[in-house]
């Protein structure tokens, strides 16, 4: 029999609610405990999915022995705290992306979940979809020849407001952190190494976050990533990978990827599908990081610690190059 594992929730917004939803479906994952320091979200969160605990603080949550795992849903400032406090408590914790507001605060928290010899994951909840793993084998087939190029874009328009937490540079908002963040990490997956050459360049708006941003990466190999994101912009969000015997395409919604195509030189494009409910997309990173924790891994192999450094490392250097600096980035 299947060991269950037990979650409970730091965060009660709308990544929070899909949290939840994806893992209603599972049979090895369930949320037991949810918590929210904004009075009475964490009670009616519990409700809303049938939670049994829910609490006001933290702390609290992280008492609950009954408590395998915890997923941080937090705003972005919030994670390398929230998951410092996870990892001290000694519970291995799924973060949802990005991890960190910066490469410092990755490196600091990768050291101590590697001393309390705890799982550690980032939510970059794309790469365990069906679709992703058919790209990945593919890509390991190489059937697609010598990388050339990645491109990639997701974005979307968001109707301005200037208190919300994607536009809130204390929040750590912006396109970067927000939306650029899964383009880049898609490069990142494909290529699985650092940029030899970063160039970003970004529209800065009135509250001082990148509102839409655009990223060239260069390899050792020579291949070029060719990365935009957005949050004032209707962009159409795909990706594909080039290489120099065909390409391998998601045409539609990449970041939800349902359906991808591969197109050989001169060869008719193979399309394969991959449906899923668009609410419980999240169940695949779920169940891969609650296999992992059972297992008594450390890190899942899909999105390994070394992948979410390197991409906080190119994040960092976007950051510098578009004049962003968070508070995050001021801590001694």
């Amino acid at each position: 029999m299947t060991k269950m594992i037990n979650w409970g929730i730091l965060g009660s917004g709308g990544i929070a609610h899909k949290f939840a939803e994806s893992a209603a479906v599972l049979d090895g994952a369930k949320v037991i405990a949810a918590a929210s320091r904004t009075p009475g979200r964490a009670e009616a969160f519990a409700k809303k999915h049938s939670i049994k605990n829910h609490y006001s603080d933290y702390a609290k949550l992280l008492e609950n022995n009954e408590v395998d795992a915890v997923y941080v849903a937090t705003t972005h400032n919030f994670h390398y705290e929230n998951v410092k406090q996870v990892l001290e408590a000694n519970k291995p914790v799924l973060c949802e992306k990005p991890f960190t507001v910066n490469a410092r605060e990755m490196r600091s928290l990768i050291a101590l979940a590697e001393q309390k010899q705890l799982f550690m994951m980032e939510a970059m909840w794309t790469r365990f979809l069906p679709a992703m793993e058919q790209v990945r084998k593919w890509l390991a087939e190489d059937i697609i020849g010598t990388i050339k190029q990645v491109r990639a874009t997701f974005g979307f328009l968001f109707p301005f407001d200037p208190n919300h937490r994607l536009l809130n540079l204390d929040l750590a908002g912006g396109a970067v952190l927000d939306a650029g963040i899964y383009p880049l990490s898609f490069a990142n997956m494909v290529m699985r190494q650092k940029p030899v050459e970063v160039k970003a360049l970004g529209e800065i708006g009135s509250t001082g976050v990148d509102e839409q941003s655009t990223y060239i990466l260069k390899y050792e190999s020579g291949c070029l990533a060719l990365l935009n994101s957005t949050v004032n912009a209707p962009v159409v969000s795909t990706a594909e990978v080039i290489g120099s015997k065909g390409r391998i395409t998601i045409p539609k919604f990449f970041l939800n990827a349902q359906e991808v195509w591969l197109e050989l030189n001169d060869q008719e494009p193979i399309q394969k599908n991959f449906p899923h409910q668009d609410n419980t997309g999240f169940r695949f990173e779920i169940e891969a990081a609650s296999e992992s924790i059972r297992n008594g891994l450390l890190e899942n192999e899909i999105m390994p610690l070394s992948d979410t450094l390197q991409l906080m490392e190119t994040i960092d250097e976007i950051k510098n190059q578009l004049g962003l600096v968070y508070a995050n980035d001021k801590l001694n």
